[in-house]
């Protein structure tokens, strides 16, 4: 293969792992942005929790303060068997008693039924906080290892860009901006291996002769079709 398309092919390797690289930074803002809402949503799981659990004990105290009431009422009724006179008050005290009772019997219930979704609560928040600090610490981690990663492909970057200046540096300006011109239009691929008789990015299949000139080696071809610039990969041993 002549020098010419050695740095052809060199430049669109590097130009593809520059593009490669560049996505990759353009994709670590979501990945970041991915872990912060992770986070904050195990938090606000907990908030929610917390919020559950200052409800049912206010439920509770004032299930218990109506329970106080009624238990009130009753005493006030065990005060005022000694002073009825008639058999009929004391039928009429007896409803009122029956009435009370029944009112606390379903005020206890219904505070027992706090109660237990105050344990179910409790185990709630037990795992939202569990889940809150594996998340803060996973997503520490995490953030550390795409801010490697970002450095690593700043770095990278950096490295192939002055190789490419090399390579650029190289060629004939006119068969530079040829190069820039088709990577431009055929969305980041100037320089493509011919497989076979057909060219690998479009899939025309060429014409003999054609191939016979991208066989030699010794000088630019094109695809008659995509108009990309052709060569025979060397075969891996």
């Amino acid at each position: 293969m002549s020098p010419v398309l050695v740095s052809l092919v060199a430049l669109q390797s590097l130009d593809t792992a520059s593009d490669s690289a560049r996505k990759r930074l353009a994709e670590l803002p979501a990945a970041e942005q991915a872990i912060a809402t992770r986070v904050a949503d195990t938090a606000s799981a907990v908030d929610r929790a917390h919020a559950r659990a200052a409800e049912n004990i206010q439920a509770r105290r004032a299930l218990e303060k109506d329970a106080a009431l009624v238990e009130t009422r009753l005493a006030r009724f065990d005060d005022h068997k000694a002073a009825v006179k008639t058999n009929q008050e004391y039928k009429a005290l007896l409803h009122e008693i029956e009435i009370a009772r029944g009112e606390k019997d379903a005020l206890e219930e219904r505070i027992l039924v706090l109660l237990l979704e105050a344990d179910a609560i409790s185990a709630d928040l037990t795992a939202a906080e569990a889940a809150r600090a594996d998340a803060a610490r996973e997503g520490e981690q995490a953030r550390a290892a795409l801010g490697a990663e970002r450095s690593t492909l700043e770095s990278d970057l950096h490295r192939l860009a002055a190789e490419r200046s090399r390579e650029a540096a190289a060629l004939d300006p006119a068969l530079a901006a040829k190069y820039d011109q088709l990577l431009k239009q055929r969305r980041g691929l100037a320089v493509v291996p011919m497989h076979g008789d057909t060219c690998s990015a479009c899939r025309l299949r060429l014409r003999p002769h054609v191939t016979q000139q991208v066989r030699r080696g010794d000088s630019v071809v094109q695809c008659e079709s995509c108009q990309r610039i052709l060569y025979v990969a060397p075969v891996p041993p």
